[in-house]
């Protein structure tokens, strides 16, 4: 019976040896194809995604740059704007100091005038 059991054993090893190293033999081929194909295709096309992403690295920074040069011109817009409006006060500030005067000076005038007018139709009354 020993016989019987270790002749399929045989049997069984033989027949997996004779499928196996044909097996591997095919494996072997396929992982050889397979590095052929990614040292054909893939190298270049990770070479080109690398000049692109540097190419985009570039371009960011340029975008940085311009954001960063439209902020301090922004900025300076903000501060002239805010110097317009000191400037206009200060005009609206004069103007309106300037109009009281003139007013001042006009009602004066008027009343010395009334004043001086009456005075010379008094005198003239008297004499």
């Amino acid at each position: 019976m020993n016989t019987i059991i270790l002749a399929v054993i045989a049997a069984v090893v033989t027949i997996l040896a004779a499928v196996m190293i044909p097996l591997l033999f095919e494996l072997r081929r396929t992982v050889a194809a397979l590095r052929q194909t990614t040292e054909q295709k893939l190298d270049p096309a990770l070479v080109e995604l690398q000049g692109t992403l540097k190419s985009v690295r570039q371009i960011t920074d340029n975008v940085n740059v311009i954001t960063d040069e439209v902020k301090q011109f922004s900025g300076a817009i903000h501060q002239v704007g805010n110097k317009i409006n000191a400037v206009n006060t200060l005009v609206d500030a004069a103007t309106s100091s300037l109009t009281i005067k003139t007013q001042s000076l006009s009602a004066g005038v008027k009343a010395a005038l009334s004043y001086f007018i009456a005075n010379l139709r008094r005198k003239g009354e008297r004499s």
